[in-house]
Parts: structure tokens; sequence; C-alpha cells
């Protein structure tokens, strides 16, 4: 029932909504960026933006961490966002505490009061997993302050025609 409610919710988008492309690049956008190149992090801070595709993350502070390849550039690999974080995706929006980007598994795990609305459908949960390369999801509201803890939805129905 769980996959069911998600997949209404966070399924494909219809045949017109272009797909992520996870091989955009990333754009940041920020109010300041302290580099420790020696730890390969970037910490960007100020109300940060961050673009790929058609994907936006806004946060408070941001650790992107990184790898350099053969010619010494680095390469992101993960993005730590910490609070009042927002995610947008076409016509999903979410809220969180905190986020997680791990740009190689193209995966999204969005931690801590977990709200997320596609059109007039609502979701609430603890922690949410988006593989944005499937366009699935997994919601879980358990924690450990709250191991019995249950996930929340409203999903619109159709309208019957008279």
């Amino acid at each position: 029932m769980r996959a069911l409610i998600a997949l209404l919710l966070l399924g494909a988008a219809p045949a017109a909504a272009q797909r992520f492309d996870s091989n955009a690049p990333i754009d940041v956008d920020a109010g300041r960026i302290d580099i420790a190149d020696d730890a390969n992090e970037a910490i960007f801070s100020g109300a940060v933006v961050i673009r790929q595709g058609s994907l936006t993350l806004n946060a408070d502070r941001v650790r992107i961490t990184y790898a350099k390849d053969a010619g010494g550039n680095p390469q992101v690999q993960r993005l730590d966002a910490l609070g009042n974080v927002r995610l947008r995706q076409d016509n999903m929006r979410a809220t969180a505490n905190s986020g997680i980007y791990d740009v190689n598994a193209r995966l999204v795990t969005l931690i801590g009061n977990v709200k997320m609305d596609r059109d007039s459908n609502h979701l609430e949960g603890a922690r949410v997993v988006w593989n944005l390369a499937t366009r699935t999801s997994s919601f879980d509201a358990r924690s450990a302050a709250n191991p019995g803890g249950r996930v929340t939805g409203r999903f619109t129905v159709p309208q019957k025609q008279n």
C-alpha cells in the first residue's frame, strides 16, 4: 500500500514533462563559500540555492564534498543541506530539516519533518529517499524518537460529473 501511495504522489511525470538530467552541471548561489581543498569540501552558507537541470534545492547551509579528476578539477560527489531545506522539481515540492544528495547514486534523502506536495496531493513523514533516475521514492515515518511513526497523506480523487 505504501508503495502504491508513493507511486501515486511521486510516480513518473506525464510524458510532456522533462525528465531529470543528472548529468547537467550543478550551479550554486550563496552568500558565502568556505573551501577546504585539502579535505575536498566546500561549505556554502547564506540562503543557498542549488540548481541542476529541473531540480532546485534551497537551504541555509550546504556542504559539498568532491573528488578531483586526473586534471585536479573537482567533481561533485555529495551535497549535505542543513536548515530550511526545500526541494523542487517540476510540480513536486518538498521541505525538510536536512537533506543529502548522493550525486553518483542519484539519490536524494530528506530527513526530519518531511512534507511533500505534488499538485494537490500531500505526504508527511520522517524520511524520504527519492531516486532521481527512476523517479521512485520511499517514505518512512519511523525514527529513533518515534519508532512507531506513521506516514500520513491526502490524495485528490477525480470529481464525478453529474
